[in-house]
């Protein structure tokens, strides 16, 4: 495709310290960038600094924190919306390595069918080594190849972080945009990729290609932050349930849960009808999400 149009989206929070080297990496692209900020309601300058400095910029303020999910599918709809070709996610501490990374990453959608994401390499924020976490997701093959001095130019894998997704429209108008009927931050990514395998789309490592993510000062507490969103929200049950690549009969669940609520009313055991009835609600929540995820087009957008 010649002259693609591609838009780029970074969702912001309080990132002051990253935005110049973020916002320059993309300025810098050999090949043009629209580039769209949708800010999760930071509570530093953020939004004047952006205003004040990036004018090209455009800008969407949210007046509350969205999550990632919902923030970056406001983003891919305004892209959507304004006939872009590709859509580049990008999180706020990463930035573009050369001024061709993106070209190069356009060169894996060249006369290949059902490409959905394109994925750079994740360097760490020194450009000194692999990001810790991109480098678990990883081929055999990938490590191998690395090993033997004879990496090749691309590598299929079945899931990178949304750190950095060179997406095509095509993709997203028949997949959608994040469930935000189960996700806010963390396991959308997750979500998305396995929806991809069901639509038979194809997610391609460009190893060609580089950003870097400047994460690992903050690993630890990054990790337990995880754990506890994890925890609090279920994340793991929302994950197994939300995989329509998984064969499950959530109807089956539904009804189980009606079974044991009428069966309480029965015996007066009022205190633990809650319990069921929060359980209930996520099942009907987990079938929506598979019967529209299933279908596919535009939801959640």
């Amino acid at each position: 495709m010649n002259n693609p149009s591609i838009y780029v989206v970074v969702v912001t929070y309080n990132g002051k310290k990253w935005y110049d080297t973020c916002f320059q990496s993309l300025q810098a692209s050999s090949i043009p960038l629209h580039v769209i900020v949708v800010d999760n309601a930071s509570t530093d300058d953020s939004v004047v600094y952006i205003k004040e400095k990036y004018p090209i910029i455009q800008l969407i303020e949210s007046d509350k924190n969205l999550g990632f999910a919902k923030a970056n599918n406001i983003g891919i709809r305004y892209a959507i919306d304004h006939n872009a070709n590709y859509v580049f996610l990008l999180n706020q501490d990463a930035w573009l390595t050369e001024v061709d990374t993106i070209s190069l990453m356009l060169q894996s959608f060249n006369n290949k069918d059902k490409v959905g994401i394109v994925s750079p390499m994740h360097l760490n924020g020194a450009k000194s080594a692999l990001d810790g976490s991109f480098a678990e997701y990883m081929s055999s093959d990938f490590i191998s190849d690395a090993y033997l001095g004879q990496t090749k130019d691309e590598y299929p894998l079945l899931f990178v972080n949304a750190a950095a997704w060179l997406m095509s429209v095509e993709c997203i108008k028949k997949i959608g945009g994040f469930d935000t009927s189960l996700f806010v931050h963390y396991g959308e990514d997750s979500n998305f990729c396995k929806r991809m395998k069901y639509h038979d789309f194809k997610i391609i490592l460009n190893t060609s290609a580089a950003i870097c993510h400047d994460r690992e000062f903050r690993k630890g507490k990054e990790d337990d932050y995880r754990k506890l969103i994890f925890k609090q929200n279920d994340l793991q049950k929302r994950l197994e349930f939300g995989n329509i690549l998984l064969d499950i009969d959530i109807d089956a669940f539904i009804k189980s849960c009606q079974k044991s609520i009428k069966k309480l009313y029965v015996k007066f055991a009022f205190s633990k009808i809650p319990k069921y009835k929060e359980d209930l609600s996520f099942y009907e929540l987990v079938k929506r999400s598979r019967e529209l995820n299933k279908k596919g087009g535009q939801n959640w957008l």
